[in-house]
């Protein structure tokens, strides 16, 4: 959606507008929330509730163009405080099988993309619930750290030490297995390696 048309509807505050970034920005949400507390039955409540709590303060958002990010850090603010009320443990486990893109696109290539940017998510979802807020803030919604700092009223310094700590346990997480790259590269050959 457009930032003028996403202005335009906040500005209105109608059902009909409230309806239509309610319908543009649901999957969105309910991704953000899904990703942190795993379970479809608490992230479809915890959507629903974000959706409630930013239109009762749509008056508080000062740029109207970022209120998908704005809409997000909602989502994962309520989703880390049902998690502290209710005290869960995540298990990585638990996470779903990702789905391919495109069922009739049987390049090589592709498949390896496909398979990488699934090893990618997984590895997102096994961030800590603050590190996963502001990787999602950066890179999803192309914020900066002051805006995320903004958004989550925090200072900026501290957006940086997560996304830093965020940035080295996906490089840790998603670093290449030495055994199987030698496996691979020396033809299976592990004494050789």
């Amino acid at each position: 959606m457009e930032p003028e048309k996403i202005a335009r509807l906040i500005r209105q505050n109608d059902v009909e507008s409230r309806r239509a970034l309610f319908e543009a920005y649901y999957k969105r949400t309910y991704a953000v929330a899904y990703n942190i507390l795993r379970r479809r039955e608490n992230a479809e409540d915890i959507t629903q509730e974000a959706f409630i709590k930013a239109f009762q303060n749509l008056h508080q958002l000062q740029d109207k163009e970022k209120f998908g990010a704005w809409l997000a850090v909602i989502a994962s603010n309520l989703a880390r405080n049902f998690l502290k009320r209710e005290k869960r443990i995540v298990l990585v486990d638990e996470l779903p099988e990702a789905r391919s893109g495109s069922e009739s696109n049987d390049t090589e290539e592709a498949a390896i993309r496909s398979l990488e940017v699934d090893r990618i998510r997984n590895a997102v979802r096994t961030l800590p619930p603050e590190q996963y807020q502001v990787i999602v803030l950066q890179f999803y919604h192309d914020l900066k750290v002051d805006e995320i700092a903004d958004l989550l009223k925090i200072r900026s310094g501290t957006v940086k030490s997560r996304l830093f700590r965020a940035r080295q346990k996906l490089a840790e997480s998603l670093e290449p297995d030495r055994d199987s790259a030698c496996l691979n590269y020396e033809g299976g050959d592990r004494e050789n390696a």
